[in-house]
């Protein structure tokens, strides 16, 4: 008996895990760094819970901005961007610490985005 209800409880907060990350597809980079990677070098962006974001630049330099969701997209805007600039727009899917996955700026250059755990 005991057994069936330590497997009900192990299965409840697995599915309630499930459901927080399918209901924000952006919870596993909170505490974790997400590090991308182009020709220009690689830069390493904390994206936060409260619609904010930091990264720190290949070349040493920090900027901030703003992100949301957006239909199937999570788009960035940096807080300097030149008014018409067009917002870093990426499909909303989470990652797991560990995983590597491909990206394309807004210019079209190929980038490489993976999910470092801390920050």
């Amino acid at each position: 008996m005991m057994r069936l209800v330590l497997s009900v409880l192990v299965a409840l907060f697995a599915f309630t895990g499930f459901a927080l990350a399918e209901g924000d597809p952006f919870a596993n980079y909170y505490d974790n760094t997400v590090t991308v990677t182009n020709a220009k070098g690689e830069r390493s962006v904390l994206i936060n819970k409260d619609g904010t974001f930091t990264q720190k630049l290949a070349d040493g330099k920090t900027s901030t901005g703003k992100w949301k969701i957006d239909g199937d997209k999570g788009c960035f805007v940096a807080d300097n961007a030149a008014p018409d600039a067009k917002p870093y727009c990426v499909a909303a899917v989470s990652h797991n610490v560990g995983d590597s996955w491909d990206l394309t700026a807004p210019d079209g250059t190929a980038e490489k985005a993976s999910l470092k755990a801390g920050r």
